[in-house]
């Protein structure tokens, strides 16, 4: 067997394996072998048929082992090359195998590029402090306060500002309605009988319908004039100005409870000082966690300021395809259609290009680390993975399982990411914190 290599360029390379006549005839002889013993022939014992006759009756089943046989001893080959790491094989050519004239496989094969590793793994990240604040403990007391908010109705006066109002309004440009102007006109078109906190202008929605509310009374109604900025996202409203005729149904005033004894029952607490305690307990919890996420994070990217290295095709592909992926889950369960794909795949395909180009060179940055340092994935590594992806995906462990059994590649891929998951903590035990406060 010898191997010939040729570049096509740093990281791809063309990998011809061959075989010379004797060596096809071995590996024939033994697949030969294999199905004499196997073979069911009727009027003979298993084993004791003619060669001669296993020949002729299985000749297209033997040629197919054989076939499989050279061709993994070829991967093997392939494999066991030492002056580069193999990435992925993405073509493979073969001739007719056949044991008189031996054989030759031709691999295109992207290989793991050369990537200059820093010497000393150490860095410093900047992390803000995780002790909560009282800011933050009073804005999650105003959480739990607003989850319990009543809203009693008002009708012996206008809307003020933080009231929640019923309305009902349809916009028009030129005498034209916005429904018939824009596919999916959603709350800039026609709304009957809607939800708005008056004059809060941080939450999506027609500006002047949201701050136009403020002063109205029941039953009134009212023109506001809306100006979509040159912009705006929707082509058919943008640059433009809309008329909205608007009526006002009703208004609630939002009541917050006080921290009482009622209050704190239902939170679990006995006194006001338990209750803060315990937020600030979890708030800074959650901080740490964060804190951890972002120490992981901000090593990998300080060890990797200033090293760039060429991206082998298969491995820019392979990240676009799992971005593209991400994208489409995301877009249906936000409820996109196949319809809305199909119209959006170019921006799709656009957007999973640019995200996949640093996800590639990080994910081959952190597999040169694994290897450089002996890492290994062992079960346990795997079984984390497979909750992990068990949760992702939301299906089932048992389910998942029967999946992976018919999808080599999924296995694969978890596996890799199981080893880049390993590179990151190597990185990040090797961190030093250095805790900021914001200013």
């Amino acid at each position: 067997m010898k191997t010939n290599i040729e570049k096509i360029n740093d990281t791809r390379r063309k990998i011809v394996v061959s075989f010379d006549s004797s060596e096809v005839a071995k590996e024939k002889e033994g697949v030969v072998a294999e199905f004499v013993q196997c073979a069911k022939i009727p009027g003979f014992r298993a084993g004791k048929a003619p060669k001669d006759m296993v020949l002729k009756r299985f000749s297209g089943d033997i040629k197919a082992q054989l076939e499989r046989v050279v061709t993994n001893k070829a991967v093997e080959a392939l494999n066991g090359i030492k002056e580069f790491d193999l990435f992925a094989v993405v073509d493979l050519q073969n001739n007719d195998i056949e044991s008189s004239e031996g054989a030759a496989l031709t691999f295109t094969a992207d290989i793991y590029p050369e990537v200059k590793l820093p010497e000393d793994y150490k860095t410093e990240v900047e992390l803000s402090p995780v002790e909560a604040t009282e800011d933050e403990i009073q804005k999650t007391v105003d959480f739990y306060r607003n989850q319990r908010a009543q809203y009693n109705k008002i009708e012996d006066r206008a809307a003020q500002k933080g009231d929640f109002v019923q309305v009902s309004y349809e916009g028009k440009i030129d005498g034209k309605s916005i429904d018939e102007l824009v596919e999916k006109p959603a709350m800039y078109g026609k709304q009957k009988g809607t939800w708005e906190e008056a004059g809060n202008t941080d939450v999506p929605g027609v500006r002047s319908i949201i701050e136009g509310v403020v002063g109205m009374k029941v039953g009134e109604k009212k023109n506001v004039e809306e100006i979509f900025a040159a912009d705006f996202p929707e082509a058919a409203l943008a640059g433009k100005t809309a008329v909205y005729e608007l009526e006002l149904n009703e208004i609630r005033e939002k009541k917050l409870p006080e921290v009482d004894e009622a209050f704190l029952k239902d939170m679990g607490d006995k006194t006001e000082a338990d209750f803060r305690a315990r937020l600030a307990k979890d708030i800074t919890a959650e901080k740490t966690q964060h804190n951890e996420v972002l120490k992981r994070q901000y090593a990998v990217d300080k060890l990797m300021e200033g090293i760039d290295f060429p991206l082998p095709e298969s491995a820019l592909e392979e990240e676009r395809q799992s971005v593209l992926q991400e994208m489409m889950m995301h877009f249906m369960s936000s409820g996109a259609t196949k319809e809305d794909l199909e119209k959006n795949k170019e921006s799709l395909f656009e957007n999973a290009t640019k995200e996949a180009e640093p996800r590639a060179k990080m994910r081959i940055f952190l597999n040169r680390v694994a290897v450089a340092n002996s890492l290994k994935v062992d079960n346990e590594d795997m079984q984390r993975m497979l909750w992990q992806e068990s949760v992702r995906t939301r299906t089932r462990p048992e389910e998942l399982i029967k999946q992976l059994k018919k999808d080599q590649a999924r296995i694969n891929r978890m596996r890799s990411d199981a080893l880049l998951q390993k590179a990151i903590n190597f990185i990040a035990e090797k961190a030093e914190v250095k805790i900021v406060e914001k200013k």
